[in-house]
C-alpha cells in the first residue's frame, strides 16, 4: 500500500507542475476543484483518476508477488544441538534472507514449562519480566548480530534439566517459528548411567502405552552423617535407566551398578541405592528414563537436616555407656543380694526343722 500512495502523490505533484490546475490533496488522492470545471472536463478527470488507481493496484499486486517469491523465513538447526552440564551452548536461529531483527520481537520458549518463556526481546531491548526462573541470568542474544538477522540464543551454565525442545518465535514476522532440540549430558558420566549426549526426555505416558510410571523414592537409613536413599521402579515394558539428581541437576553415583532383572511376565524391575550427603536444599530427584521412547518420570524427596546428624554425639555415647555399666552393676548387686537372702532363709528353715526333730 505504501508503494501505491507514493505513486499517487508523485503523479499528482507532477500534474500540478505541468498543467497548473488547482488541486486540494486529501489523503493520497488529489481531488480537482470541480466547481471551475465543465462537465466534459470532469468526466476526463474522473477517467484519469480511474487510470491512476488501476496502475496503483497493479504496482501493489506486483509488490505482493515479489514478496511472496522472497519471504523472510525463521531458520534453525535441523540437527540436535549438544551441550555438557556446566558449559555454554548456542541454539542457532536466523532470518533468511538476511533481514535485520533489531526492531522485531524475539521470543525463545519451552512449551513444556510454565511459564514457557526462556528469553524475550521486545522494543529493542531484553524483557525478561515473565522469564522462567530456572533460566534467570543464563540467557542472552547476540545484540551486535541482530542487524544481520542472527537471533540465536546463548545458554550458560547448562543443566541436565535444560534438555528438550526450544522454540525460536518471531511474532512480528507473521508469527513464524522454528524448533531446536538440545541434548544435554555430563562430561565423564559413567557408561552405566546416562550417555554423554542424550535425547530430550519428557513424560510420554499419554502417548506411549507401557511407559514407566513414577518411581518410588524413600529414605532407608542413616550412617555417619549420610543418608541412604532407595529408588525403585517395577513392571516396566521398555528398558529403564534409574538415576538420582541433586537440586543442581547433577547425576549422583549409585552404591552399585544397575541391574535390570525380568519378572515372570518379562517386565523390568529396577532398584538402586544412593548414599547422599547434606546439601544446601537437601532435595533429591529420582528419575526413571526409557531412552527408547524418550520417556521420563521423576519423584522428588526432601531429606530433613536432622537426618544428616549423628544419632548421638561422642560425649553422649561415652556417657550412656558409663551409665549403662553403673546401672548394670547396681542391678546385679540387688539381684545377688535378693538371691543370697532367699538362700539364707531356706538354710535357716532347714536347720530349725532338724533341731525340732520334725
Amino acid at each position: 500500500m505504501l508503494l501505491c500512495m507514493r505513486y499517487l502523490l508523485f503523479t499528482t505533484f507532477l500534474e500540478q507542475i505541468l498543467i497548473g490546475n488547482a488541486y486540494t490533496s486529501v489523503g493520497c488522492v488529489a481531488l480537482p476543484m470541480l466547481k471551475k470545471m465543465k462537465d466534459y472536463r470532469m468526466r476526463g478527470v474522473v477517467g484519469h483518476l480511474f487510470n491512476r488507481w488501476v496502475v496503483c493496484l497493479f504496482l501493489e499486486l506486483q509488490s505482493a508477488v515479489s514478496s511472496a517469491d522472497h519471504p523472510v523465513l525463521v531458520v534453525g538447526s535441523t540437527d540436535p544441538v549438544r551441550g555438557i552440564v556446566g558449559g555454554d551452548v548456542i541454539l542457532p536461529c536466523f532470518l533468511r534472507p538476511t533481514t535485520s531483527a533489531v526492531e522485531e520481537s524475539v521470543e525463545w520458549q519451552r512449551p513444556v514449562l510454565e511459564p514457557k518463556e526462556v528469553h524475550l526481546y521486545r522494543d529493542c531491548s531484553d524483557d525478561n519480566v515473565i522469564q522462567n526462573p530456572s533460566y534467570s541470568g543464563r540467557t542472552s542474544l547476540f545484540r551486535e548480530e541482530l542487524k544481520n538477522g542472527n537471533v540465536s540464543l546463548k545458554l550458560t551454565n547448562v543443566k541436565l534439566s535444560d534438555a528438550g525442545n526450544y522454540t525460536c518465535y518471531i511474532p512480528t514476522l507473521g508469527h513464524q517459528k522454528t524448533t531446536i532440540e538440545l541434548y544435554v549430558g555430563e562430561d565423564g558420566t559413567p557408561s552405566s548411567s546416562l550417555q554423554p549426549t542424550q535425547p530430550p526426555l519428557k513424560d510420554q505416558s499419554w502417548e506411549v502405552r507401557g511407559a514407566a510410571p513414577r518411581p518410588w523414592l524413600s529414605i532407608v537409613r542413616t550412617k555417619d552423617k549420610e543418608v541412604v536413599l532407595k529408588c525403585e521402579a517395577e513392571g516396566l515394558v521398555y528398558k529403564p535407566e534409574l538415576v538420582l539428581l541433586n537440586s543442581k541437576g547433577t547425576i549422583l553415583p549409585a552404591d552399585e551398578p544397575i541391574e535390570r532383572p525380568l519378572d515372570s511376565e518379562g517386565l523390568y524391575t529396577v532398584t538402586r541405592y544412593f548414599t547422599v550427603q547434606k546439601t544446601a536444599t537437601n532435595v533429591f530427584t529420582c528419575q526413571v528414563q526409557q531412552l527408547e521412547i524418550k520417556h521420563m518420570r521423576e519423584t522428588q524427596i526432601h531429606v530433613p537436616d536432622k537426618m544428616f546428624q549423628e544419632e548421638y554425639p561422642l560425649g553422649w555415647k561415652v556417657g550412656i555407656g558409663f551409665l549403662g555399666a553403673v546401672v548394670g552393676a547396681v542391678v546385679g548387686a540387688v539381684v545377688g543380694a535378693v538371691v543370697g537372702a532367699v538362700h539364707a532363709e531356706k538354710r535357716g528353715r532347714n536347720q530349725w526343722r532338724v533341731c525340732s526333730g520334725l
